[in-house]
């Protein structure tokens, strides 16, 4: 069995698995949440593959998956555009 160096140091974040449950939750796609939540449709792909993610962009992806969770009676979750705020209380 052949070892590869690299995915022995790889250790997934767990943001994403944050993200693949909300996935399964709504029913978006990665592409999609991707737009929604970052604008780039390839933003979870690139996860998947072991993108790290900054701070500012873990608390965004926070409060999409929040807003779009706090209008779950609508028909579709909506992320904001923007960052908003910050929410030092979020810990992904």
């Amino acid at each position: 069995m052949r070892t590869d160096p690299v995915s022995l140091s790889y250790r997934r974040d767990p943001l994403l698995g944050v993200i693949e449950r909300f996935l399964v939750e709504s029913g978006l796609s990665a592409t999609a949440f991707g737009v929604l939540a970052m604008k780039d449709p390839r933003f979870v792909h690139e996860m998947r593959a072991g993108r790290e993610v900054r701070r500012a962009t873990r608390l965004r992806v926070a409060a999409c998956i929040r807003a779009a969770r706090a209008r779950a009676g609508g028909n579709r979750p909506v992320c904001p555009t923007e960052a908003g705020g910050r929410d030092e209380a979020i810990e992904i």
